[in-house]
């Protein structure tokens, strides 16, 4: 099994101070922990594959999901910039 490396440029220091607490507090090593959070990301499908997987009816409520989405991140995490449609 090939195994590759990751390097993360210009993570800020209060980041990495909290992941380094939580995997301490994990019991285990930062890269093993980073390693997890990435594995449960990734195993969880897209907003884009979940509506596609999910279709809304017709006749329901026209929403645009993607929109509130945006607007919930929006006040969740104001600092951070929502992706481009």
């Amino acid at each position: 099994m090939l195994v590759a490396t990751l390097q993360v440029k210009n993570l800020p220091d209060a980041l990495h101070a909290q992941l380094a607490e939580r995997a301490r507090q994990a019991g285990t090593t930062m890269s093993d922990y980073v390693t997890r959070l990435l594995e449960r990301d990734l195993g969880r499908p897209t907003v884009d594959e979940w509506l596609a997987a999910h279709p809304l009816p017709a006749s329901g409520p026209q929403i645009d999901v993607r929109a509130v989405l945006d607007d919930v991140r929006a006040e969740y995490a104001p600092d951070v910039v929502a992706p481009a449609p």
